[in-house]
């Protein structure tokens, strides 16, 4: 279902079509105290994961921290956060230059070797989405309303990004939503 070795731009969003909350908490995510269901599309990304792209609001939000966070919760997954900022001293992390997108996924891929790139976090989703350097937008859609947050698609005056549906599915409460650039 998703390209093993493709730019997947996975994220989760509400029904009100937000990433985050005003918050910056993905909260909303976890539906109150039962344990989310299995999903699917969930396992095929971490079977396949080659590294993640971030962006830089993430990772300085992830700086407030106890814990280091990791990808899927995944040891040994290699993160690089794409700024335009001057990179940081932190070794755990690699950093591309969010000037030049088409770098940024090269990179990625080079050290994918032939497995996903994930791109975490809408604003650089939203970027290269409209770069067209991602292959497939994998949403995960709570059963939930917010009101107010992070918005996943930035609103930057630019023509929409049409998109083809690939596949749909539910999990538990939610719905997984697989859809592909058209191109032309």
């Amino acid at each position: 279902m998703l390209k093993r070795d493709g730019v997947i731009w996975h994220t989760a969003i509400s029904l009100d079509g937000f990433a985050a909350d005003a918050n910056d908490s993905l909260g909303f995510m976890m539906g109150g105290d039962e344990p989310p269901p299995d999903n699917p599309l969930v396992d095929e990304v971490m079977a396949n994961i080659g590294c993640t792209l971030g962006g830089r609001r993430g990772y300085d939000i992830s700086l407030g921290w106890d814990e280091v966070p990791k990808a899927y919760g995944l040891d040994d997954i290699p993160e690089f956060v794409v700024t335009r900022r001057p990179f940081p001293d932190d070794p755990r992390y690699r950093f591309a230059d969010g000037n030049d997108l088409p770098a940024a996924v090269a990179s990625a891929k080079a050290v994918a070797d032939g497995r996903m790139v994930v791109i975490l976090g809408p604003t650089l989703g939203s970027a290269l989405l409209r770069a067209g350097l991602v292959d497939q937008v994998f949403l995960q859609v709570a059963p939930v309303m917010i009101g107010a947050g992070v918005k996943i698609f930035a609103d930057t005056g630019e023509p929409p990004v049409q998109l083809m549906l690939v596949h749909s599915s539910q999990s538990g409460q939610g719905v997984n939503l697989v859809y592909e650039p058209r191109h032309g």
